[in-house]
């Protein structure tokens, strides 16, 4: 399927459904593979209704956002609000999401995104939830440069995770509703699902996996791949559903209130879970069946 017959379709489908406002992804899998390929030219369904000039929800649009943007926007909030954004001000404001977004930005979706909107704020301060009294522009490029190096890692860890599928002869496109999914995949007529999470060595922060996202997306297609990085090198690891699972109830794996805390550390040349050595799942993508 090209990317003109995705658009294509997609107008036949919003006029088949002409009853609804916008198409959401139940429509969308009546037509076969028509999400796979939605995921694989445009990543996120509302850039695919918007090039065939269709409406979208408000959950499709939001997901059209990216994380550099939703921290940008509570940059331009607390710039003109003076002080860090609360959630009322998201429904207070009238102007400064139109640079965004079509529709207002929930406080909400910082949750999905970033954990909270207190998270993101801490994110956005650099660590610090109080306003730094300093000059606003060069607070706001320090910012911007913490933001840039953790968003470029995030992304650059799903595209190595995509580009070493591709390489192995599986189909891959991002998934485009956040539902805890990162990655579908497709070899010999068999899905499969990823959850990509970046690691960087350098510091010795937790591999975090929400509960909501294990309890909702587990399953024996399910994969976990943690993208190990430092300046020069790479690592995959990559971890099947079943033993995550069993990690957790060992208590391998730290459980926090909200989710699963992995440190992952490399000691004597090789990556260890607590006591664990982890070699056997160390860029095995062979083992993916």
């Amino acid at each position: 399927m090209t990317k003109n017959e995705v658009i294509s379709k997609l107008k036949v489908l919003a006029s088949q459904y002409k009853n609804k406002k916008y198409l959401t992804l139940k429509e969308i899998r009546t037509v076969p593979k028509l999400d796979y390929y939605i995921q694989f030219y445009f990543r996120k369904l509302g850039n695919a209704l918007q090039a065939a000039n269709l409406p979208s929800s408000k959950l499709a649009a939001g997901m059209k956002i990216t994380n550099e943007q939703l921290i940008n926007y509570l940059i331009d909030l607390q710039r003109k609000l003076g002080r860090p954004p609360k959630v009322w001000d998201f429904s207070d404001d009238e102007g400064i999401y139109k640079k965004y977004s079509d529709y207002k930005i929930s406080w909400s979706i910082y949750k999905t995104r970033f954990g909270g909107l207190r998270k993101a704020i801490q994110l956005m301060s650099g660590g610090s939830i109080k306003v730094p009294k300093t000059n606003i522009a060069a607070d706001k490029q320090d910012t911007e440069f913490f933001w840039e190096r953790r968003r470029f890692w995030g992304e650059a860890a799903e595209l190595h995770a995509m580009a070493e599928l591709l390489y192995h002869g599986f189909q891959a496109a991002n998934i485009p509703v956040d539902e805890g999914l990162d990655i579908l995949a497709v070899k010999r007529n068999k899905t499969y699902y990823f959850q990509v999470k970046h690691k960087d060595l350098s510091d010795s922060q937790a591999i975090k996996i929400t509960k909501s996202s294990f309890e909702k997306t587990g399953s024996g297609e399910v994969y976990y791949i943690f993208v190990l990085l430092s300046e020069n090198s790479r690592d995959f690891l990559i971890i099947p559903y079943h033993i995550m699972n069993d990690w957790i109830r060992e208590k391998i794996v730290d459980d926090s209130n909200d989710g699963y805390l992995l440190y992952i550390k490399k000691k004597n040349g090789a990556y260890r879970l607590r006591d664990k050595i982890l070699t056997n799942y160390l860029n095995r993508w062979e083992d993916i069946k």
